[in-house]
């Protein structure tokens, strides 16, 4: 009895056909999945919680203070952010920064990767417990010292050791600090290594007014003891990520992030239009390592 040899020809095409078609669909059932959540109710809301509020954290160089979506469409979302750069002295009008997420889920932000200027060399040069320094101390005093006091300014305030959020309640309940906008919390630093996979991060920098946007409730602050609070936003925000949200525009990776949350130490502080007089105290804080500038300007609503 003769067996007939199978066409393998005709068996490879036949795979190729098969295999083609199976893509084709999941491609259609992936497109259909996003479009749909474009559309529902909750689309531009994640958008903006998710992608709106990581452009803060890596941006801390830039006010963001609000944003807006196009609505969505069959090809993705456009959430617009509004700010301006982080300077000690008046702001010079409002700039647009777009975030673009297409209908695959990737996002695109490029003018948000990261910050720029002299805030992000001073948080850049923050390192992870590096202990008490005199003589980089005294040469922050040095510095302010130079300046005239009453001087506003932009700057980063460098522990000699992370702080937990008790120990930092009990530093701003020594130096009368009241959490609020115009101080931001260093969870982890920015990070460069081409061997690894990511090969870098921005810094984590939070605020809890980087969530507050036209979908969120006012925000109350809770003066000395708001480390613990913007810790514990911290851990909501990242508790509503996923391992599907494309971070990589802002060089952050959702590993790292959970365990930046896990850990929820602060490694400085971010702070805003502060007068010198006021960070030049802090520098006899042996729990403080370094003051360093960013920017500093004249408060001319005070000299008019």
């Amino acid at each position: 009895m003769n067996v007939r040899e199978p066409d393998w020809a005709y068996v490879a095409k036949s795979l190729v056909k098969v295999v083609a078609v199976t893509a084709a669909l999941l491609l259609v059932l992936g497109v259909a999945e996003r479009v749909l959540w474009l559309f529902t109710d909750f689309g531009d809301e994640r958008v903006a919680q998710v992608y709106g509020t990581a452009a803060r954290v890596v941006n801390p160089d830039k006010r963001l203070t609000s944003g807006y979506s196009d609505g969505g469409a069959l090809w993705g979302t456009t959430y617009t952010l509004l700010g301006e750069p982080r300077k000690a002295g008046r702001g010079e009008g409002e700039e647009e920064y777009a975030i673009e997420e297409n209908s695959f889920g990737s996002v695109r932000a490029p003018s948000l990767g990261g910050p720029s200027g002299g805030l992000a060399r001073a948080i850049d040069s923050v390192e992870e417990d590096a202990d008490v320094d005199k003589e980089l101390t005294e040469e922050a005093r040095k510095t302010i010292d130079a300046l005239p006091q009453t001087l506003d300014a932009v700057a980063v305030v460098e522990f000699a050791d992370s702080m937990t959020a008790e120990r930092l309640v009990a530093f701003n309940r020594r130096h009368s600090i009241c959490g609020g906008a115009d101080v931001s919390y260093i969870y982890s630093l920015s990070y460069y290594d081409d061997s690894s996979d990511p090969p870098s991060a921005n810094a984590v920098v939070w605020n809890r007014d980087m969530t507050k946007d036209g979908f969120s409730t006012e925000v109350s602050y809770q003066c000395e003891t708001e480390p613990t609070a913007a810790l514990a936003e911290f851990r909501r925000w990242v508790g509503l990520l996923n391992e599907g949200d494309d971070l990589k525009e802002f060089d952050l990776d959702y590993k790292w992030l959970t365990e930046d949350a896990e850990e929820g130490v602060v490694h400085g502080l971010v702070v805003d239009r502060w007068k010198l007089a006021d960070l030049r105290k802090l520098l006899d804080d042996p729990e403080v390592r370094t003051v360093r500038l960013a920017d500093v300007a004249f408060d001319l609503g005070e000299a008019g």
